[in-house]
């Protein structure tokens, strides 16, 4: 007797499933929440589609695996967590090596279509950014974000505008300040009170003035500029000592200056 073998189908790209809309919406509500955990009301279906192909797995209530032995003497509430499988399958071989191209800083480092990119920032997986570190959509130089950083198993970076921070602390010590900017993009936190002026930047290379850059580019310490009706002063602050105390640094050394004798 003759057996005639079954040849395998190909697997192509075509072939590999990919999340539905509606299943990568729900994965990506996963993607923001603690442990990855699917938010629940996810549809039967969707579910046990994720489920087979290995985007999620399912957990007991303290995150053992739900396997068939903890069911069996397990009586409580179940939920399901986006697997490193399931994370991957948001991404498309492209977007995939995009993602793999940022360097220790979340610089994008790779030359990618601009369709490419542009899907990515529409997911929130990306951000571009001038040279002052202003956020702006589809120029500048293109950088990871936070949820990016999730997706690809990194660790998250303080996100908040370097002038938040300096003006929260001004604001403990009462003091009142504000961001301007010049036309030339130049931007600093400024205090104008009477005849004292104090003008407080981050210097960036070619002589680049900017404060509207997320805390984690803050690579370089406070400068301050103060003038006091033609009497200038200089204010330097230590480096390495991270954005939130370089900021209280700032604050306190501005407030002393402003109730000393001759300001």
């Amino acid at each position: 007797m003759t057996t005639t073998a079954t040849r395998p189908t190909p697997v192509t790209a075509k072939a590999v499933k990919k999340p539905t809309p509606y299943q990568r919406r729900k994965m990506f509500e996963a993607l923001t929440a603690e442990h990855f955990c699917l938010p629940r009301g996810v549809n039967g279906r969707s579910l046990e589609v994720m489920f087979n192909e290995g985007w999620i797995t399912e957990h007991a209530a303290d995150g053992r695996l739900a396997g068939p032995t903890c069911r069996a003497r397990y009586g409580g509430f179940t939920h399901f967590r986006l697997t490193l499988k399931g994370r991957m399958a948001l991404l498309t071989p492209s977007k995939l090596l995009v993602m793999e191209s940022a360097d220790e800083h979340g610089r994008i480092t790779l030359t990618a279509l601009w369709l490419t990119l542009g899907a990515l920032e529409v997911d929130g997986l990306v951000a571009h950014f001038t040279d002052h570190g202003q956020q702006v959509k589809g120029t500048g130089t293109p950088y990871i974000t936070n949820l990016g950083r999730h997706l690809m198993g990194g660790h998250p970076v303080d996100e908040t505008p370097a002038a938040d921070s300096l003006i929260a602390a001004l604001a403990e010590w009462g003091i009142p300040a504000a961001v301007e900017a010049q036309e030339n993009g130049n931007t600093a936190v400024v205090y104008k009170v009477g005849s004292v002026r104090g003008d407080f930047y981050r210097v960036l290379p070619g002589n680049r003035r900017s404060v509207t850059h997320p805390a984690w580019m803050h690579n370089s310490a406070w400068y301050g500029f103060v003038d006091n009706g033609g009497n200038y002063g200089e204010l330097h602050v230590p480096e390495g000592i991270g954005l939130a105390k370089e900021s209280a640094f700032v604050a306190e050394a501005f407030a002393e200056y402003l109730t000393g004798p001759t300001a």
